[in-house]
């Protein structure tokens, strides 16, 4: 069944939701289906954007595709969470034959469209906001002197996808190549619903050539978009995928080792099934060299407490996305341990990134997007 059809029948089992629990008048229900039905227009660019792999411009995607996605979600989650109580007030006004309950349904309805329209209208201007450079310089035991002022960057959770602009992705390019890494890693989701997307990442990027190299790891996401398609398009734009594998710097002039492992896709909202596998991989790293280790959740740092890795990056949670305010808990904290930021126990070290794109709702609340620039030491 195409996505616009599938649109079209969660738009009409909305409009009866509205028009059948509220009561609505003739006049009341063809505006709101004009209303919808605006919002519908959009979907047939969205299909072929999907299927085609490309991204729109800037404009088209700030005014046209994340708010049409956003309205489509938002409904969404009006039929889960908001029509079961319309619909059960509408029920007990006919058995009781009161319309106090339909008043009621109303005044709820209206209260919980000015909140979240206006919660929604901040969040999809949150997205037009460039990434926020994060930088932390950490002392890393056994660390080469030579090796001091190594500068590694991390993104996490890109999501390019319909979405996302071509211009957002080439910001992010030009960001990266302003901050000279030695390294650049991408610790999962790097595209969505089409491995095609990939091609776009690597257009913008073709001109970032860190001196040791670009890795990457699969993500939930690229999972449930095609992993296998996604990690030998993401090769041939010459990046270097670390799904399950110690790899040695020595060669490029590093002393230093990255090991990583692809997300397994299975229960995403908790630790990986695969993260038991962690020891084995670390096995192929070559002795007495620090090792930084990709994984795409950061519940995976259990697993690596006391085992010889000195740096962790994850990313997966995206900060919470949607945040309280002034540093208040997000939705990532109601099953993750390890949220944002920069994390240490006994002498190792985490850092879970907020990511750059979005999923599910297209917006950001108090979790604005971040590059991720790491500055080794040896402490010497």
């Amino acid at each position: 069944m195409s996505l616009a059809l599938v649109m079209f029948i969660l738009t009409l089992l909305e409009l009866w939701v509205l028009k059948w629990g509220l009561k609505l008048g003739r006049r009341w229900t063809l505006g709101l289906a004009l209303i919808f039905l605006v919002f519908l227009l959009p979907l047939p660019y969205l299909a072929w954007l999907i299927q085609n792999g490309k991204l729109p411009g800037f404009w088209v995607a700030l005014f046209i595709i994340r708010p049409s996605f956003a309205w489509h979600f938002n409904w969404l989650a009006f039929l889960v969470f908001i029509a079961p109580i319309v619909v059960f007030c509408r029920l007990c006004s006919i058995i009781f034959h009161s319309n106090t309950f339909i008043k009621f349904s109303r005044i709820m309805v209206i209260l919980v469209i000015l909140f979240w329209g206006l919660v929604s209208i901040y969040g999809l201007a949150m997205t037009i906001k460039a990434p926020i450079v994060e930088k932390y310089e950490l002392s890393i035991k056994g660390l080469s002197p030579k090796d001091d002022g190594l500068r590694i960057v991390q993104l996490s959770d890109l999501h390019i996808s319909w979405w996302t602009s071509k211009e957002e992705v080439d910001r992010v390019s030009k960001l990266v190549s302003e901050l000279n890494p030695d390294l650049l890693l991408i610790t999962g989701d790097i595209v969505d619903h089409n491995p095609e997307f990939v091609r776009e990442l690597g257009e913008s990027f073709k001109e970032l050539h860190p001196r040791l190299g670009k890795f990457a790891i699969i993500g939930n996401h690229d999972v449930y978009t095609g992993a296998e398609q996604i990690a030998e398009r993401m090769k041939a734009i010459n990046f270097k995928m670390l799904g399950g594998e110690c790899f040695s710097l020595i060669n490029k002039g590093a002393d230093l080792a990255l090991a990583g492992m692809d997300d397994s896709g299975e229960r995403w909202t908790g630790a990986d099934p695969r993260e038991k596998e962690i020891p084995k991989i670390l096995d192929q790293c070559h002795k007495g060299l620090p090792i930084i280790w990709l994984g795409h959740r950061s519940s995976g740092f259990e697993q690596i407490k006391g085992l010889p890795i000195t740096l962790t990056l994850t990313g997966h949670t995206h900060g919470g996305q949607l945040r309280l305010p002034f540093g208040g808990p997000g939705l990532a904290h109601l099953r993750f341990s390890y949220t944002a930021g920069l994390y240490q126990e006994n002498g190792q070290f985490l850092y879970v990134s907020r990511g750059i794109g979005t999923v599910g709702w297209p917006f950001r609340i108090a979790c604005p997007p971040e590059i991720t620039l790491i500055v080794l030491g040896s402490g010497q």
